[in-house]
């Protein structure tokens, strides 16, 4: 089925009403001497302006919209999305595969949802810059594992109709809606679930000769937190996120944009020296341009042959000093083990975490670590 794009200019210059937009349709409807291509062109102007009113007029309900019913009772943990999730799916500027837990699939009348035909009402995201509504999109809910208590927020296989237009993958990028500090509303039914917040900027070159004079970076808590997290070999891993910024990162080579960056990880445990990364001296990291990239690694001892099992932590107050080439300090990781268990971070601990739509959501094979300020 084909995307009906009739009119994009217009459509993409009026998501919101401002006199500046009334300007651009009454330049618009002048614009073309082919009398019936200009009353098709201001048709659907009309069309999109008297839309834009309608979501500028709602004010802070912009938006609103139902949904599914659901049985919340099915789970006795409240619904959240998956940190690493959140950080994979939204640093290309996407929003887009994120892991989603506690969701239920059966409506208050003990109807099992739909993937497919219950999509528009089931699982979406409402996108908002600088707090105001921008618009919403749609997520396929076909796929679900772990007894049932993780659902996928994955872009729907088909394309779906959004105020009488028809959405594909192109729409998901958020660039087209420029820079500006975002947030993201997560719905399931008619129940908003949880939200989570990012900065989308523009950076400008100003050299005349780049081959490339602009890109847009996403940032947020991407370098705040790393992680904790079980090997398949029984390792205690650790894992951070880092990206650069620059526009000609080798200057030898206009179209190599991937930067080689060193780093380093140093643990203590009770202010003693306790393990090292693997590896003789600094590791590397091929970093991606203007997408964060997850670098994660076993520890080995210091003081006797062997690497960290996860099972053999023993109780203490630990410390991860990570250092990264270019940036000025090392980042600076706090943990404590308590009878054998990592003591999670109020954020992530459920029993102290006082609003569950910030919930920092590990399952139970993620523990997020916070940087020290």
């Amino acid at each position: 089925m084909k995307q009906i794009r009739t009119s994009a200019l217009i459509i993409a210059s009026l998501f919101s009403f401002t006199a500046s937009n009334a300007q651009l349709l009454n330049k618009l409807k002048k614009a073309s001497n082919d009398a019936g291509t200009a009353v098709e062109a201001t048709k659907t102007a009309d069309k999109v302006l008297k839309s834009a009113k309608g979501k500028a007029g709602k004010g802070g309900k912009s938006g609103d919209f139902g949904g599914l019913k659901l049985d919340w009772t099915t789970f006795k943990q409240t619904p959240a999305i998956t940190f690493n999730s959140l950080l994979y799916g939204t640093t290309a500027g996407t929003i887009n595969s994120y892991t989603a837990t506690f969701i239920p699939n059966k409506t208050v009348d003990g109807r099992t949802v739909h993937a497919f035909s219950d999509q528009s009402q089931y699982l979406r995201i409402k996108v908002f810059k600088d707090n105001q509504y921008m618009n919403y999109f749609e997520y396929s809910g076909d796929q679900v594992f772990d007894d049932g208590k993780k659902t996928k927020f994955n872009e729907p296989s088909s394309r779906y109709q959004r105020d009488g237009e028809w959405i594909g993958h192109s729409e998901s990028f958020i660039t087209d809606w420029g820079p500006g500090n975002y947030r993201l509303d997560f719905y399931a039914g008619d129940k908003m679930f949880y939200s989570f917040d990012f900065e989308l900027a523009k950076l400008t070159n100003s050299d005349p000769y780049a081959a490339m004079n602009e890109m847009y970076v996403v940032r947020g808590p991407w370098n705040n937190f790393a992680y904790l997290n079980h090997a398949n070999t029984g390792n205690l891993l650790f894992g951070f996120y880092i990206t650069h910024e620059e526009f000609m990162p080798n200057p030898s080579n206009s179209r190599k944009t991937n930067k080689s960056v060193k780093w380093s990880v140093n643990m203590f445990k009770d202010n003693k020296l306790y393990a090292q990364h693997y590896g003789n001296g600094p590791n590397t990291a091929q970093v991606e341009q203007a997408k964060w990239n997850e670098v994660s690694c076993a520890f080995k001892l210091v003081n006797k042959p062997g690497e960290i099992k996860f099972a053999d932590l023993t109780d203490g107050a630990y410390k991860i000093e990570l250092t990264i080439e270019g940036e000025n300090d090392p980042r600076i990781y706090n943990f404590t083990v308590k009878d054998k268990k990592i003591v999670l971070i109020p954020e992530q601990d459920r029993t102290k975490n006082t609003d569950p739509t910030r919930l920092i959501e590990g399952w139970n094979d993620y523990f997020w670590l916070k940087k020290v300020k």
